[in-house]
C-alpha cells in the first residue's frame, strides 16, 4: 500500500513483541482529515513503531512543553500493511507501521513554512551570485561529534560519569573529566545536583489502587523509578525516565525540574489522568489596594520583590495539570525581547531556602524556554497569616 500521513492523538499505548522485536502499539485517533484510501479512514487506527521512535516521540512532546495526555498534533508517516497481531491485540483495525514521526505546534508548522520560500530565494541568490565564495560546510565535524558521542555512549553504557543517571544518547553531553572525555547528563552539564524525586500524593494513591499495594509501597516504586532507569527526554519543564525492562508494570513517568513525579504510563498503556483544575487567578481587579493581591479569591500581601535565581522557584503540581496555550507563550517570548523584561513579575511564597509559584506560570515556562538564570519575583504571604 502507498505511504500515508496522519495527525492525531494516542488513545493507548502498549509495548508487543513481534517476531522477536520490540514494539510500541499505539491506538490512535485522528484529530484532522488524512490521504487514508477510502474504506480505512473510520477504522481504528494502531500505529507500530520501535523503541527508538517512541523515545524520540516522547523527546519532541515533552521539548515543547506538553505531555502524552494532551499530545494532539502528532504526525505519523507510514505504511498500512496487513499484520498478524498478538492475540491480546485489537482486530479489524487499519495498522500502520510507521516511518517518521512529528510533532510541534501549528504556529510553528505555519513559520516553517512560511520561511521555507524565504530560504529557497536566498538560496537562488546566492547561487547566482559569484562575488563571494562559497563558505566551507560543516557538517563534516557535526557528524564527527555525533559519532563521537554514539561511541562514547557505548563505551560508557549509558550512565552519567557525574552522578550515575544512566541516559539516552539524545540528552547527554560531552564533558572532560580528569583529561578524558566522558558522557554527562543535562544536570551535571549544567552543573547542578540531579533533584530529590518526590511522587504527587495523587499519583501515589492511583497506582496504589490500580496495582493492589499499599501507599508506601506505590511511593517507593515510583520514587525509585528515576534514578533506577533511562533517562530519556529533558524539555523546559519537564523530564521523562522510561524504564526497558520486561517486568514491573510502569512504563513512563513524568517529573518536574524541582523533582515531583506528576504522571505516568503504564506498559498496557494505562495512563494517570490528572483533572484539569489548574488554578484560577483572579486578573480583573487583582491589586486591591496598596501592596495587596488577589489570588484564587485568597488575599495575599506584598512583602518584596527582588530578583532570585530560577532554580529557586518551585512549582506545586496543581499548575502542571495542563500545558499553557503555546500561542500565550509565544505572545510573552515576542514581548520579553522587545521590551528585555515581563509584563508583571512573577508571583511566589517563600518556602525556607525555596520559593514557590503563586502566580505566573506562563512566564515561568517563557523564563525556562529562555534559558533565563535569574527572574524578577513578587515575594507574598496570604494575609492576616
Amino acid at each position: 500500500m502507498p505511504a500515508v500521513r496522519i495527525k492525531g492523538k494516542p488513545i493507548s499505548i502498549k509495548e508487543i513483541s513481534l517476531k522477536n522485536k520490540e514494539l510500541i502499539a499505539m491506538g490512535f485517533e485522528e484529530t484532522s482529515s488524512s490521504d487514508l484510501p477510502n474504506g480505512l479512514s473510520n477504522k481504528e487506527k494502531l500505529i507500530l513503531m520501535d523503541l527508538n521512535q517512541w523515545q524520540e516521540l516522547i523527546q519532541s512532546i515533552v521539548s515543547v512543553g506538553d505531555s502524552l495526555n494532551n499530545a494532539n498534533d502528532i504526525i505519523i508517516e507510514g505504511e498500512i500493511k496487513e499484520i498478524e497481531l498478538p492475540d491480546d491485540n485489537p482486530k479489524g483495525v487499519a495498522t500502520i507501521v510507521c516511518s517518521k514521526t512529528e510533532y510541534y505546534k501549528e504556529e510553528k508548522r505555519e513559520k516553517a513554512q512560511k520561511e521555507k520560500p524565504e530560504r529557497e530565494n536566498e538560496k537562488h541568490i546566492e547561487q547566482k551570485s559569484q562575488s563571494e565564495p562559497k563558505p566551507k560546510s560543516n557538517n563534516r565535524s557535526v557528524k564527527q561529534k555525533k559519532k563521537d558521542l554514539v561511541e562514547l555512549h557505548k563505551k560508557y553504557d549509558g550512565i552519567c560519569q557525574g552522578c550515575g543517571q544512566r541516559c539516552d544518547k539524545k540528552v547527554v553531553s560531552i564533558k572532560k573529566k580528569k583529561g578524558e572525555r566522558v558522557i554527562a547528563c543535562p544536570d551535571c552539564s549544567q552543573r547542578k545536583k540531579r533533584p530529590k524525586f518526590r511522587a504527587n500524593n495523587n499519583l501515589v494513591k492511583w497506582v496504589a489502587q490500580t496495582s493492589n499495594i499499599d501507599e508506601e509501597k506505590a511511593r517507593e516504586e515510583l520514587e525509585t523509578f528515576p534514578s533506577t532507569y533511562a533517562l530519556v527526554a529533558f524539555g523546559p519543564i519537564t523530564r521523562v525516565y522510561w524504564s526497558w525492562e520486561k517486568t514491573g508494570k510502569i512504563e513512563t513517568v513524568f517529573v518536574n525540574h524541582s523533582g515531583e513525579i506528576f504522571n505516568l504510563c503504564y506498559k498496557d498503556g494505562t495512563q494517570f489522568l490528572r483533572k484539569n483544575n489548574k488554578p484560577k487567578v483572579e486578573h480583573k481587579s487583582k491589586r486591591k489596594g496598596r501592596g495587596k493581591l488577589f489570588i484564587q479569591g485568597d488575599e495575599y500581601q506584598i512583602v518584596n520583590k527582588e530578583e532570585i535565581p530560577v532554580e529557586n522557584i518551585e512549582v506545586p503540581e496543581r499548575f502542571l495539570n495542563s500545558s499553557p496555550r503555546r500561542e500565550k507563550v509565544v505572545e510573552k517570548i515576542n514581548y520579553y525581547k522587545q521590551h528585555k523584561k515581563f509584563d508583571r513579575d512573577v508571583v511566589v511564597i517563600k518556602k525556607g531556602d525555596k520559593a514557590e509559584l503563586a502566580d505566573g506560570y506562563i512566564r515561568y515556562v517563557v523564563i525556562k524556554e529562555l534559558n533565563l538564570n535569574k527572574a524578577k519575583v513578587v515575594y507574598v504571604e496570604k494575609a492576616n497569616s
